[in-house]
């Protein structure tokens, strides 16, 4: 049976996207609640007028870290309030490094033995409505997305301490998923993505995973997701960041 759930009007021309919900499950709610842990690494570089500096050759981040993620995703009944999916992870990761040559960062100079401590998170909230056919629903939204980016870099001699607490960006990223329900097989495929460039910054994220029912209302999933953005260090316009989380992730959801 053919069902069309929405009413879209782009969110990105000043305007909200919308859609009603109706779980077939009458027994479960419409609140879904995820946690689940990402395998990843962190990748990128620093660019400014005097050099390039490597995550991974330059300050040594070439471990693998494990993400604890949260997330939840309401629907609702009411044809003219949108649906929202939220998700945070945070990232805290070490790593030390030898400069064989010197490298600067926003005016500094650094050398020899230097120790570097991130921290990095973000907060995505999604809003969106669905166009559902057969196995298929294809999701349209606006995914608004806070960074928060902070950095020590140490010398071991101490005399050089850089501080990066300036990098927080809040943007609109448009929004586009799809879900194919092999119910069959008690198995869902999804794929989703949001992407933002204006000028010099940019923002993207795009995951797929594979989600087996386990019981009525209990779901596992297994997949990969991608991590990046852009930007200016606010504090230094000539100095360019460019970073991205990527690797496998296990999550379990329930609904309610």
């Amino acid at each position: 049976m053919l069902r069309i759930k929405i009413f879209v009007v782009s969110l990105l021309l000043s305007s909200n996207l919308f859609a009603v919900y109706q779980n077939t499950e009458t027994s479960l709610g419409n609140i879904a609640i995820e946690a689940g842990i990402w395998k990843t690494s962190l990748n990128g570089d620093i660019i400014n007028t005097t050099n390039k500096v490597d995550f991974k050759e330059d300050l040594g981040f070439d471990n693998i870290s494990n993400i604890t993620s949260f997330g939840m995703d309401f629907k609702n009944d009411i044809s003219w309030l949108p649906n929202i999916a939220i998700g945070y992870f945070k990232l805290s990761n070490t790593a030390t490094s030898t400069l064989t040559t010197a490298k600067t960062i926003d005016g500094s100079n650094f050398s020899g033995l230097i120790s570097t401590s991130v921290d990095y998170s973000e907060l995505n909230t999604i809003l969106y409505g669905y166009l559902q056919q057969n196995i298929f629903e294809f999701d349209m939204g606006v995914n608004i997305k806070k960074i928060t980016y902070n950095q020590i870099i140490k010398e071991n001699a101490g005399t050089n301490d850089k501080f990066t607490n300036d990098l927080s960006l809040t943007v609109p990223l448009a929004y586009v998923a799809l879900k194919v329900d092999l119910n069959f097989i008690d198995t869902v495929l999804k794929a989703e993505l949001s992407t933002l460039s204006i000028g010099d910054n940019e923002a993207n994220s795009y995951a797929y995973s594979i989600n087996y029912r386990v019981l009525q209302n209990m779901y596992i999933s297994y997949g990969y997701r991608y991590n990046s953005w852009k930007a200016t260090n606010s504090s230094n316009v000539h100095e360019k960041y460019n970073l991205n989380l990527k690797g496998n992730y296990f999550n379990l959801k329930v609904l309610f």
